[in-house]
Formats: C-alpha cells, sequence, structure tokens
C-alpha cells in the first residue's frame, strides 16, 4: 500500500466558530486516511506532498520525523497510523500493542451544562484582573471562585486550574500554595515564561502539581522539566504533534513516574479520535481534554462529521472504539461542505 494524494481542508464550524483542518491522505489500496492539525497553509501542504506520496504508511515515524515542527506533523501522523489500523483491520491502539485500559477519562471547560452531558472534570480559567488591584486581593478572589465551586458541586467533581500562561511567577506561586487545601487534578501553565528558577519555587513551596507541555512544537524539551522534577502533568498537543511523538514523551516521563493529559482545546472530532487512541495506548495516561461543545447542533455536527458519537461521555468517560484505524468514518460530503 502506498500513498497516491493528499488533501487539505479547511473548516470552520458554523454555530461556535471553531476552526481546524483536516488531512486525507488517499492510497492505491483503496484505504484513506484522516489527521487534523489546528492550521495547514500551502507551504505545508507542499512538503507534505513531496515527502509523503509514493511511501507506505507503516513509515508513520519516519515520515512524521522529517515534517516534525511543520503544523502538518500531526496531522499526517494521525492519517499515517489511521491507515495503518484500516489496513490491519484493527484499532490504532491495538496496532500499537493493545488496549492499557477500557474507557478514557475526559477533561473540558468548565461549563454547568456539560455536567448535563456527562462531564466530571474540568478546566477552569484563571483570568486576569480587569482592573488594576493588589496580588493578595487577586490571589484571593481566584481561590474564592475555586471554593465556591467545589462547595457547589462536592467532591464527585475535578477541576484544573488554567493560568494559561498570563500570571506573574509571585501571583502564581500564591495561588499554587492557595490551592493546595482544595486539591485540584493540576495548575497548568501557571505563569508567563517559566524558566528553571520560577518552576522549582513553585513545585517545592507547594504541593499542587504543575502541567507544562501544551506550547511545545518537539519532545525535546520535557526532558531537563523531567530530570530537574518541576512537572508532574505532560501537556503536549495532539493536534501539533501527534500520536507516536507523545508516546515516546509518555515512554520518557514514565520512568520520572510523571502522567500525560494531552491537551486539545479548540480542535474537531478527528483529533479527539486520535487522541483517544493515544490514550488507550498509554501506561501513564492520566485524563484526555477535549473542546467543550454544549450545543445540540454543533454537537450533530461533529458527530455526522466522523460518522458517530466517539465524543459522548458517560460519567466522565469516554469509551472504546473497536472501529479499525481511529475508530471513526469520516462523511467528506460534510468536510467539502464546511470547508472554506
Amino acid at each position: 500500500m502506498n500513498i497516491t494524494a493528499v488533501d487539505a481542508f479547511q473548516l470552520r464550524e458554523p454555530k461556535s466558530g471553531r476552526a481546524y483542518s483536516l488531512l486525507k491522505l488517499s492510497t492505491d489500496a483503496n484505504l484513506v486516511g484522516w489527521g487534523e492539525a489546528s492550521r495547514l497553509d500551502a507551504t505545508s501542504l507542499r512538503r507534505c506532498r513531496e515527502i509523503c506520496i509514493g511511501q507506505d504508511p507503516t513509515r508513520y515515524d519516519y515520515l512524521t520525523q522529517q515534517l516534525a515542527v511543520d503544523p502538518v506533523s500531526g496531522a499526517i501522523n494521525m492519517a499515517l497510523l489511521d491507515l495503518c489500523g484500516k489496513q490491519a483491520k484493527v484499532p490504532v491502539y491495538q496496532f500499537l500493542g493493545g488496549p492499557t485500559r477500557n474507557k478514557v477519562r475526559a477533561l473540558t471547560l468548565f461549563d454547568e451544562r456539560a455536567l448535563n452531558a456527562g462531564h466530571r472534570a474540568f478546566v477552569v480559567p484563571i483570568a486576569l484582573p480587569l482592573q488594576t488591584t493588589s496580588r493578595p486581593r487577586f490571589v484571593d478572589s481566584v481561590i474564592k471562585r475555586f471554593e465556591a465551586l467545589r462547595k457547589t458541586h462536592g467532591e464527585d467533581v475535578d477541576f484544573v486550574a488554567d493560568g494559561m500562561g498570563l500570571l506573574a511567577s509571585a501571583e502564581a506561586a500564591d495561588i499554587a500554595v492557595a490551592l493546595e487545601a482544595l486539591h485540584p487534578l493540576w495548575f497548568d501553565q501557571p505563569c508567563r515564561a517559566p524558566n528553571s528558577e520560577i518552576l522549582s519555587r513553585l513545585t517545592t513551596e507547594s504541593a499542587t502539581p504543575i502541567g507544562l507541555g501544551r506550547d511545545f512544537e518537539q519532545v525535546g524539551p520535557l526532558l531537563n522539566l523531567l530530570r530537574d522534577g518541576l512537572i508532574d502533568v505532560v501537556r503536549l498537543s495532539i493536534a501539533r504533534l501527534g500520536i507516536t511523538p507523545i508516546r515516546r514523551a509518555a515512554a520518557l516521563a514514565e520512568t520520572y513516574y510523571v502522567a500525560v493529559a494531552p491537551f486539545h482545546l479548540s480542535g474537531g472530532p478527528v483529533a479527539t479520535a486520535a487522541a483517544i487512541q493515544l490514550a488507550a495506548s498509554l501506561p501513564n495516561f492520566f485524563i484526555q481534554q477535549v473542546p467543550l461543545v454544549v450545543d445540540p447542533e454543533e454537537r450533530k455536527l461533529r458527530d455526522d462529521l466522523v460518522g458517530g458519537s466517539i465524543e459522548a461521555v458517560s460519567e466522565g468517560y469516554f469509551s472504546l472504539s473497536l472501529k479499525p484505524g481511529l475508530g471513526i468514518d469520516v462523511n467528506e460530503a460534510i468536510v467539502r461542505r464546511m470547508a472554506q
């Protein structure tokens, strides 16, 4: 089986305005593989065609590495593995060695409606104050919000505090200490441009776990963080890196007893499908973030796009698909209708 064509589609969901790109690989065996990226441009697509056309999809690691750092690399990795799974007639997680779990824990942005949809773990962004205020007052307002969430929803719901990389290091350190008693899953991207000194302060002064990595374009920067004990949760982006690069990062993290919670904030259901396959194959997987989708029409559109309710959550978990490849049947008619 060899790749004969590479096509890309820029999609935008009509209600939310959520935008992402789908990559389609066609083969001489009449099999099609799909992947997703946050964005694809003409240069990336041209490089992808030059490198991939005529190649065997089972060279997925080599071909992904040839496109490393390019925005298309994550999508090509998903699409190649989708083809490999379809050719072998097994899910990608089975192709990669078999499942490590029978369901996948889900995480999304906080919204009361998401509770009714089955979610039990939420990301809560920490917004900067609209007006200048003292640091103690700002920290107190943040903690009061988390205390209210815990009081309202009890111990059956978990939260991740998201600094979004916006906080000053002193504020982040104070918030990390204050959050300890509320037991968040972790504190994500706590501050702006964190260097080793700042991260060391955060990790030594507080027991609140720290999550990092969602902006990393390669696995390499993780090594120093792991070696120095500055990271508790690896947050690499599924759309940016794909499946097998995050698997390599997870193997590295496992030697330091660090968990993996891939990042997927605002993309489409193809990346969600890939993330679920990845999660099922990782021994040290923790939880998978997915886009918040609460509008019924938007949910139906995403389900129809991939031929099933792969993003449906029951009591905080996704189920595993038994279908081959990524476990999806992309409806190309919908893809072309949504394409810009």
